[in-house]
């Protein structure tokens, strides 16, 4: 009945977000502004994942506590998101090459899969991790 349909990141700055994301592999497919230019929405898609991208002109800053996992997984709420890779030093490999993030640790969770954790522009926490 039911289907996974978007996730919603609100950001400073759309352009720089969205170029973040599309080296993933993320597609822009719509945009809406207010009048104003008080809001903006981007939507992105990589395979079934929509990303909805917010843009306020007038925004209040990430807290603190949402910037690690150690400060953050105890915080009722959404915590992150992940893109899954067939192999996590490609992964680590790729976002080293591309700059967009230099220190990575893979480590591997709880539950036996390795990842690693980077940020986008935004401070936001992105999980990459290896798939069955």
């Amino acid at each position: 009945m039911f289907n996974f349909n978007h996730i919603a990141i609100s950001v400073t700055n759309a352009e720089e977000s969205i170029e973040f994301y599309k080296k993933f592999g993320f597609e822009e497919f719509k945009s809406w502004k207010a009048e104003d230019e008080s809001i903006k929405i981007n939507m992105l898609k990589l395979n079934s994942i929509v990303l909805e991208i917010f843009c306020y002109k007038e925004y209040t800053k990430l807290p603190e506590t949402a910037k690690t996992t150690a400060t953050d997984l105890p915080v009722l709420g959404t915590k992150h998101f992940a893109l899954g890779v067939e192999n996590i030093e490609q992964a680590k490999e790729f976002v080293i090459k591309n700059e967009i993030a230099n220190d990575i640790e893979i480590k591997v969770g709880r539950l036996g899969k390795p990842y690693f954790f980077i940020k986008d522009p935004n401070g936001i926490l992105m999980e990459i991790i290896e798939e069955d």
